[in-house]
């Protein structure tokens, strides 16, 4: 079986291959730890040389190859193409139309549970889920250690980037030796997970996450901003950022403070189904926030938009929302859902909302949330 360190070195031999004057693609998760990942992949490429690099965000509602995405992608005909932080294995057909009909070399770094192993039909697919897998090790998190079987001195200049995207996937505590490391480098701020959310790194998280949400632009935006600036403090002194932030704040805070005043609780199935009414994107936003206060209860954010619903799933203890969610959508028509044990999510049509909440409290004690060995 493969070890985490070896799969890390694996991506980087990939990626050290690519020819320099290639088309290369990045496309990237809408969320903190993509958008790191993302920056973090830019860095990288421009190390090993490469002159033509395109970056996409996934398509909103979903991180999979979505038909506007493969329209994107077919019209560009890259001679490479990287996932970064994308489940793109639960529908790996795009993946080799786009092999077959323009000879694309892919790569996927992700981190969410594995559904199917790429790597089996040529695509290079590297998860740490295939090495551990209880491991909760963020993408952002394994662009560093990739960086680092590059160059050390790469690794520790954007180790700060690694660290925002980590922090913003709520994965500090299992990436001690990435706290550790940036340190040794610049000094003690925090250690765990909750301490570090407090800092200016975990501000920039923030920040992301308030972009995503106020602008359809925001989020690649945000992203443009943190790949030329130099610095956490560079970052932070957007004002455009900083604007979005006091907007998307206030929102989000008001939503918290009327969880449980608003929410539908279920005692007995230990979940409470939240429906925010806004036409901004913060569901998983309030949902992370909430699920902080109540880690055992398994939280369901959502909110309308046109004839869909979205909906943000989490459980920091007990339940593994992940498998709850695929369970909820089965059998229904144009849905989708999945994500990590702790942290999932959920697009339905508005006319199923009552089989999928039904579906949810039904199904919500089924899956124990998966324990270290």
């Amino acid at each position: 079986m493969k070890t985490l360190d070896s799969l890390y070195a694996e991506a980087a031999d990939w990626l050290k291959q690519i020819r320099k004057s290639g088309l290369v693609v990045v496309v990237y998760h809408r969320d903190s730890d993509g958008i790191c990942s993302a920056v973090m992949m830019s860095k990288i490429l421009k190390y090993v040389g490469c002159s033509s690099v395109k970056t996409i965000p996934c398509d909103p509602a979903t991180p999979a190859v979505t038909p506007p995405l493969m329209k994107s992608l077919s019209e560009l005909q890259p001679d490479y193409l990287i996932f970064v932080d994308m489940a793109v294995d639960q529908d790996p057909n795009p993946l080799i139309l786009l092999k077959q009909k323009y000879d694309t070399k892919v790569i996927v770094i992700d981190h969410h549970p594995v559904s199917m192993d790429l790597n089996m039909i040529e695509i290079k697919h590297v998860n740490t889920r295939s090495a551990d897998a209880t491991a909760y090790l963020p993408a952002s998190y394994m662009m560093y250690r990739i960086a680092g079987k590059i160059s050390t001195e790469l690794a520790k200049d954007y180790s700060w980037i690694s660290l925002i995207g980590t922090i913003g996937d709520h994965g500090i505590d299992g990436c001690q030796d990435l706290v550790k490391e940036f340190s040794a480098a610049y000094g003690k701020i925090a250690t765990t997970q909750k301490d570090f959310a407090k800092t200016k790194y975990g501000k920039a998280s923030e920040y992301i996450m308030s972009a995503k949400a106020a602008d359809d632009d925001g989020i690649e935006k945000a992203r443009m901003i943190l790949e030329r600036v130099i610095s956490v403090d560079a970052f932070l002194a957007s004002e455009m950022l900083k604007e979005w932030h006091a907007e998307i704040q206030a929102v989000i805070n008001y939503m918290v403070n009327n969880f449980e005043k608003d929410a539908e609780l279920n005692p007995n199935a230990n979940i409470a189904i939240y429906t925010i009414k806004t036409q901004i994107r913060i569901e998983s936003v309030v949902a992370s926030i909430i699920s902080d206060k109540f880690p055992r209860m398994t939280v369901v954010v959502c909110r309308e938009s046109g004839d869909r619903i979205g909906c943000s799933l989490r459980n920091q203890k007990s339940v593994d929302v992940g498998s709850l969610a695929k369970t909820a959508i089965a059998g229904l028509k144009d849905a989708r859902g999945g994500g990590h044990p702790q942290a999932a999510a959920a697009s339905i049509k508005k006319t199923d909302w009552i089989t999928f909440k039904n579906a949810l409290i039904n199904n919500n004690t089924r899956y124990p949330a998966p324990t270290k060995k």
